[in-house]
């Protein structure tokens, strides 16, 4: 099943690179979103309704996702480091394509999304491993 899987995903990879940037984004959307109902969603839920304060909320996250730093920065934006690149596409040697990391960014922005509202946040994409950086980070900023 995994070689399998490892050529669907490369066709999948080859076909991404041929899309124009906004079918990209509508299909990494999507992709994201399910990457988060999937499992990360939830934690970031707890963590919103189980915190006193916004601090506790990210010692919540910081605790449930190891791989991550979470700094807060001016007003109600944050800068989000993952030490390693968390997706299990890419943990399990399915994909490498930097063109993943749309979902990445995308998947951030439905968490958040589900904390600060629909359309109160935005999500950048500042660095990935994917994209031979050392590290993937991504600047999360309340509207």
């Amino acid at each position: 099943m995994d070689k399998f899987l490892k050529y669907w995903f490369q066709g999948f990879e080859n076909a991404v690179m041929t899309l124009d940037e906004e079918s990209k984004s509508r299909i990494f959307k999507e992709c994201g979103k399910a990457c988060a109902e999937s499992y990360t969603k939830e934690i970031y839920l707890y963590a919103k309704s189980n915190a006193k304060n916004e601090e506790e909320f990210l010692e919540l996250l910081r605790s449930a996702f190891p791989e991550l730093t979470i700094e807060k920065k001016d007003g109600d934006s944050y800068l989000i480091t993952y030490k390693y690149c968390a997706c299990d596409l890419v943990q399990q040697d399915f994909v490498k394509s930097p063109h993943l990391c749309e979902c990445s960014r995308q998947s951030l922005l439905y968490n958040w999304e589900n904390i600060f509202g629909k359309d109160n946040v935005e999500v950048e994409l500042l660095q990935s491993i994917l994209q031979g950086d050392p590290c993937c980070k991504f600047y999360v900023k309340k509207k």
